[in-house]
């Protein structure tokens, strides 16, 4: 039973959110485990995208002058932290389902405003540790950003860190700094960097980034996948991921995606254990 959380220091795009996405579907997929993802991003509905076209009921909004009821999901689950009436049964009550006793999705909080968000992200480690007791694996799609006591402390209780970034300089050389800073989050040895879309042709590919970065290992990496973005952007990912699998006309354009998707869900495994020892 571990967390595996996704970050990025720099508040910028990066791939991070279809990386988790990507990589739990994967994982849900090919291996025997039971995972909860969970959208801990603000003002971000890429994952709930992702899975689910949006479904407005007219009717309740009419009843309710125009607002709609936010006591499930998130919302209702930090209540229920909040009032010591979380346990790690009752949250399946509140995560939606891709794949029955597979995986489960627990959407991020509605509240547009930032102060009110991290206020409610502060009860986000006691609902991840007792979300752990239930799911074999939890990954949590972190704001990217530092300096929110939300997000330290979540990254404090994480057993592994993925420090997503994309294949362009600035981004790889403040991973260089803050790895090189032995008092940042990046220098533990629980993080693993992870190259997001991205693409052989480029010079920031996996073999160069690898050397550049002295890393001693060939690091993570979430190929660009055109197909998969699109699929992302209209409910189909769980579709997508599971027919183009089976499909073997398929695999030979999108082999490479499945290919580095397994390899980065192994090595994410082999980070788990190693840890755990």
């Amino acid at each position: 039973m571990s967390v595996v959380t996704f970050w990025n220091a720099l508040e910028k795009e990066c791939g991070q959110t279809l990386s988790a996405i990507a990589i739990a579907t994967y994982m849900a997929m090919e291996h025997n485990y039971r995972i909860l993802l969970i959208d801990a991003c603000f003002h971000d509905n890429t994952m709930e995208k992702a899975f689910w076209k949006k479904k407005e009921n007219k009717a309740l909004r009419e009843l309710t002058g125009g607002k709609i009821d936010i006591s499930s999901g998130a919302e209702g689950l930090i209540s229920a932290v909040a009032s010591n009436k979380a346990t790690p049964e009752i949250i399946t009550n509140y995560t939606r389902i891709v794949f029955k006793n597979r995986l489960d999705v627990l959407l991020g909080l509605k509240t547009e405003i930032r102060h009110d968000h991290e206020k409610s992200m502060m009860l986000y480690k006691d609902l991840i540790t007792t979300a752990n007791k239930y799911y074999d694996i939890v990954f949590v799609d972190l704001s990217k950003g530092t300096n929110r006591p939300s997000s330290e402390a979540i990254l404090k209780i994480s057993d592994v860190v993925l420090y997503t970034m994309p294949p362009n300089l600035f981004n790889i050389d403040k991973y260089k700094e803050l790895k090189a800073n032995k008092n940042s989050i990046v220098s533990k040895q629980k993080v693993m960097p992870l190259l997001a879309r991205s693409d052989e042709s480029s010079g920031y590919n996996v073999k160069n980034t690898t050397r550049y970065i002295k890393d001693r290992y060939t690091i993570a990496t979430i190929p660009y996948n055109v197909r998969y973005m699109e699929a992302t952007n209209e409910a189909r990912t769980a579709t997508f991921m599971t027919n183009t699998k089976l499909s073997k006309s398929a695999l030979s354009v999108n082999g490479n995606f499945f290919e580095e998707l397994d390899r980065t869900s192994q090595m994410i495994i082999d980070k788990i254990r190693e840890l755990n020892k």
